[in-house]
């Protein structure tokens, strides 16, 4: 299957999950109050705003720092990769972010597309370095909702068991050869599929490599540092809009929480609704108990989930269409560099 069917296929998956989105976010707008939502959104000063995106942007030169350790471990197996620029590999780590409202951000696989337009390397070879993403991110989200819940209990504790078990399932068919044997095993019996097994075979050893120990615990401090400044930039943002402050902890659990649960809702494209709905809740809950009127807490918790989601996802998208244009444009110089000699 050629590259640019499949990456026709996710930016098509990127257009439906906008859609969603603006649906939600009117839903999310007339269930609150328009004009409540408008009076909250006016008492965030541009300076909190502005705060709050820079610490979003520090998270991602964070998340490029373990793209940039995953990728030099990779190149041992696909010394092509080691021939790329910091700033060539940049643009594809950030074209990635232009798919992130896709099911499970699985859209982000776009960037072994690009990987392989760049230097040829095998999708089954760089995709597992998109997988050891996604699972230091959950992990790092489920350490910041055990430490948060240290001081702040959740209401919806199911999403902690579920996503532990989840990972821990996960990991252990990577890192166990016979579970990972059993896995195999499992395609190669299912018929049309048989046919992925030696790739999906390459993809698990290369998967386990980047699972290594060290590169673990790296990678895992990487992204609990990525994670934890896009939850000072939400309780920023929840404590500038004029109502009750709410605390630190309360709503690092909330926003950990409601991005796990968007993201073990494998059917919702970039969690969209999932996450929405259980972050409007608990910090309208939190609004009520520290003194706010039901209809003004309401209005408060809407305003500050639709303007977290602005600076957690769709400013990443945002950035993920810039990289990606110039990402295009060096590639189309290149070959017609190439086409000249």
């Amino acid at each position: 299957m050629s590259a640019a069917p499949d990456g026709q296929r996710l930016v098509r998956g990127a257009v439906i999950g906008t859609v969603v989105g603006l649906l939600v976010y009117a839903g999310l707008v007339l269930w609150a109050d328009l004009d409540g939502v408008r009076a909250a959104i006016a008492a965030l000063s541009p300076r909190t705003l502005l705060e709050a995106a820079g610490l979003v942007l520090a998270g991602y030169v964070l998340r490029f720092a373990r793209w940039e350790l995953y990728r030099a471990r990779v190149g041992r197996e696909v010394p092509a990769l080691l021939g790329l620029t910091p700033l060539r590999s940049g643009l594809v780590f950030l074209a990635g972010l232009a798919l992130t409202v896709s099911p499970g951000k699985l859209g982000e696989a776009f960037k072994s597309i690009l990987l392989k337009e760049e230097v040829g390397a095998p999708v089954s070879r760089t995709a597992p370095m998109v997988l050891a993403e996604r699972l230091t991110d959950l992990l790092a989200l489920l350490l910041l909702i055990a430490l948060a819940n240290a001081s702040a209990a959740s209401a919806h504790g199911w999403v902690l068991p579920v996503a532990l078990g989840l990972s821990g399932g996960t990991l252990a068919v990577l890192l166990s050869p016979r579970l990972g044997g059993m896995a195999l095993a499992a395609l190669g019996a299912l018929g049309p599929l048989a046919r992925l097994r030696p790739r999906a075979e390459q993809a698990l050893v290369s998967t386990r490599a980047l699972l290594a120990p060290g590169l673990l615990l790296g990678a895992l401090v990487l992204g609990t540092g990525a994670w934890t400044l896009e939850c000072v930039a939400a309780w920023r943002l929840a404590s500038g809009l004029g109502l009750p402050a709410p605390e630190f902890a309360p709503v690092v659990a909330a926003f950990a929480l409601s991005l796990v649960a968007g993201a073990v809702a494998l059917f919702t494209p970039g969690g969209l609704g999932v996450t929405e709905g259980l972050l409007t809740e608990q910090l309208r809950r939190r609004y009520v108990e520290g003194g706010a009127a039901a209809e003004v807490a309401r209005a408060g918790a809407a305003s500050a989930t639709l303007l977290t989601r602005l600076l957690t996802l769709w400013f990443a998208v945002g950035l993920g269409l810039v990289g990606l244009a110039l990402h295009r444009r060096g590639v189309g110089r290149r070959h017609a560099a190439d086409q000249a000699a």
